[in-house]
């Protein structure tokens, strides 16, 4: 082969790999790009996500989850709660219990 021969083929090999001709590169990605588009249906990654999400069995977020055990869980009470608890279910003043405590 000769030197003009050889140097030819390198830059034909060279302009077939970096060109932008859709005949030389771009055929073997086709193949390969039309298989997301047949799943790809028009939505973001973030819209697919929620509709996975309300498609789930599990309609609570995990929010709404750790809420709910919280406010299920019989937590202890506090000592302000008792004494709250304890004034609200004392019996009412007498008279002479209210006379003493406005004139003290």
């Amino acid at each position: 082969m000769s030197d003009k021969g050889f140097f030819a083929s390198i830059c034909s090999f060279f302009k077939g790999l970096f060109s932008s001709d859709n005949d030389s590169c771009c055929k073997p990605e086709s193949k390969t790009a039309a298989a997301p588009k047949n799943t790809n249906d028009g939505l973001t990654g973030v819209e697919r996500y929620i509709r996975n999400q309300s498609q789930s069995g599990s309609k609570l977020t995990g929010v709404e989850k750790y809420i709910r055990n919280k406010l299920s869980a019989n937590k202890p009470v506090t000592g302000v709660e008792k004494y709250l608890r304890s004034k609200a279910n004392a019996a009412p003043l007498t008279g002479v219990e209210r006379y003493i405590r406005s004139k003290a």
